[in-house]
């Protein structure tokens, strides 16, 4: 009976080469976070933003980072493409500054090396709004697709708006009894959602043998993370009142 083929994680078959699929996926899990840390960290706009990202990724392939990321694990990955986007954006801002004068507060921000956990502290901040995006999207196509579009402007209305339980019973022509009961069906839902993304991502990227332990690690960032900023409803407020500000800018 020949032994079962060991299944390899996303990150390592990426190390190995990878296939297109492959890298569409993984470029499909980052490339949010690394567009929201490069504008918090002196990309000018989300054009420039878009090139950092276009650019780390570049990276990671030509020069083969992710073989020898794997090689010592030394750091977590988002780490690591902290460290890359740290450097481009700092490349970007030397190369601008012989063009026109940038601000020199900017140009010391990017350049100061014991910010370093402040910076991966922001990565961490950047993926974590970029999940509750995918989740919050995730939930809204659900509820629609089920007929129950008023969860989803409950939802919206208590987190984003600010709206009470009463004036949403009346706009929406239902019970507060009702109004309260599709919030907390509506937030049941979002949390198993990201519960289920953060899986998807422990699977993807962590070390095989030890999945489990990664998913409960990350679980646990996590719930320490929304936690210390107020839990998860300030938390999707912050990125509703952000992406709703880049809008309109």
């Amino acid at each position: 009976m020949p032994f079962p083929q060991t299944r390899l994680t996303l990150i390592e078959r990426l190390a190995s080469g990878g296939e297109n699929l492959d890298w569409q996926r993984f470029v499909h899990d980052y490339w949010g976070p690394v567009c929201r840390f490069a504008l918090r960290w002196g990309a000018g706009t989300e054009d420039d933003a878009e090139d950092v990202a276009a650019q780390t990724f570049a990276a990671l392939w030509k020069n083969r980072l992710l073989v020898r990321w794997m090689a010592s694990r030394s750091s977590k990955l988002r780490t690591m493409l902290c460290g890359v986007v740290r450097n481009l954006l700092a490349n970007r801002s030397r190369m601008l500054r012989t063009r026109k004068r940038l601000s020199q507060e900017v140009v010391v921000r990017l350049e100061e090396t014991d910010r370093e956990q402040e910076q991966v502290d922001a990565f961490y901040a950047a993926w974590v709004e970029d999940l509750l995006q995918k989740a919050i999207r995730a939930l809204v196509v659900d509820y629609y697709r089920q007929g129950q579009g008023d969860h989803v402007r409950v939802l919206y209305g208590r987190l984003c708006l600010g709206t009470g339980i009463a004036e949403l019973a009346e706009s929406l022509g239902i019970k507060p009894s009702d109004v309260d009961n599709y919030y907390r069906h509506a937030r049941q839902q979002l949390a198993e959602k990201l519960q289920h993304l953060v899986r998807e991502h422990a699977e993807r990227y962590g070390a095989e043998g030890s999945l489990e332990e990664g998913f409960a690690e990350e679980w646990a960032n996590l719930g320490r993370y929304l936690s210390e900023y107020g839990g998860m409803e300030q938390a999707l407020g912050r990125v509703y009142a952000v992406d709703h500000a880049r809008d309109e800018d």
